[in-house]
């Protein structure tokens, strides 16, 4: 296939930026550039298009070189480096390997996970996890400092923990908002399920260790709130579970709240979390289970049919009550704390 018939991607954030700067609705966007909304659409998502319309729309923008528009993953591809080597540098470490595109978080704002490689002393790694913020003002940038400087804070509350992420520092860089921790070589958990449920070895490795990461969250008076596979870390030589992500912990003991405007929908998340009542250790208490039945079976039944999809499961008697009782809509039914799940599972370890 030629590199003209060959599809190509945008970066979404320079259009955004860009089409802001013009002043430019998304349909004047499309009016400008001379292609369809369905295409626009594509193209403002970073999804692959012709080379051409690439160019089309480098040209409504008054770009001259298309490359100055295309994705950094694409430019790494076709061997160069994005918007000069400086912007490959995050203070003492490089980026080495986009791990993805943007992604959106529950606070709204745009992120991408990087493996950066430290300049000065060889061999050693990190984790990046790097917020766009280029596009806001400086307003919306200081109120939300509070959310993205959480997760260095959470993680400094717990200390040395097998269960939890190591941060190594975070700091603005070229209005980005950047988070390091200690480099973990693996998968996510919700990787890992995509290929199944988890043999009853792992499973019992996994639970655990997550029931063993909040319950240390919650001792140092942080609730997780926001507990699902994608922000769980299987460590590649054992596969021990790291959390990670603490970026709408819920901080007690006065610590003010961060939370989104409004919750999108999550599969795992209580239903408490995203109402007005205080919420406790029972939320994650709940999203624990949650994320033990999809991790036991393979899949993620509806809120209240979990109990019948574990029937099916090998599992010990004490282990599947505790479950289950960890799923009652009504928190006020749950275990108290991760005190009594741990003691649950302390014969299944």
């Amino acid at each position: 296939m030629t590199g003209e018939q060959r599809e190509h991607r945008a970066d979404p954030l320079k259009l955004k930026r860009l089409r802001l700067a013009a002043g430019w609705t998304v349909s004047e966007f499309c009016s400008e550039a001379e292609i369809d909304k369905t295409t626009g659409a594509k193209v403002l998502r970073g999804d692959p298009v012709f080379l051409g319309t690439i160019v089309q729309v480098g040209k409504a923008f008054m770009v001259e070189n298309y490359l100055e528009i295309l994705h950094p993953e694409e430019l790494l591809a076709l061997g160069i480096t994005p918007s000069g080597d400086s912007d490959r540098h995050v203070l003492e470490w490089e980026i080495d390997e986009f791990l993805t595109g943007w992604e959106k978080a529950t606070n709204g704002l745009q992120y991408q996970l990087v493996r950066l490689q430290h300049r000065y002393l060889r061999g050693r790694q990190a984790r990046g996890k790097c917020y766009e913020m280029r596009h806001l003002s400086h307003a919306d940038r200081d109120r939300l400092t509070e959310h993205l400087r959480r997760h260095p804070d959470v993680c400094e509350r717990i200390g040395d923990h097998p269960n939890i992420a190591k941060n190594l520092t975070a700091a603005w860089v070229r209005e980005q908002w950047w988070v390091l921790d200690q480099w973990e070589e693996g998968e996510t958990l919700a990787h890992r399920l995509k290929s199944g449920p988890l043999n009853d070895y792992t499973l019992r490795l996994v639970m655990n260790g997550i029931a063993a990461g909040l319950h240390a969250l919650h001792q140092a008076g942080v609730i997780r709130r926001e507990l699902s596979p994608r922000f769980v870390l299987l460590r590649e030589s054992n596969d021990k579970p790291v959390l990670t992500d603490f970026e709408l912990a819920k901080l007690l003991e006065g610590a003010t709240s961060v939370s989104p405007d409004e919750w999108p929908d999550d599969l795992y998340r209580a239903e408490e979390v995203a109402g007005d009542t205080p919420i406790d250790e029972r939320a994650d208490v709940y999203s624990w289970g949650r994320v033990f039945v999809h991790a036991a079976c393979g899949e993620l039944p509806g809120r209240g049919k979990e109990s019948t999809i574990l029937a099916k499961c090998q599992l010990p008697d004490k282990v599947r009550s505790i479950v289950v009782e960890s799923l009652n809509v009504a928190r006020s039914k749950r275990p108290k704390s991760m005190t009594s799940i741990l003691d649950a599972l302390e014969g299944w370890r």
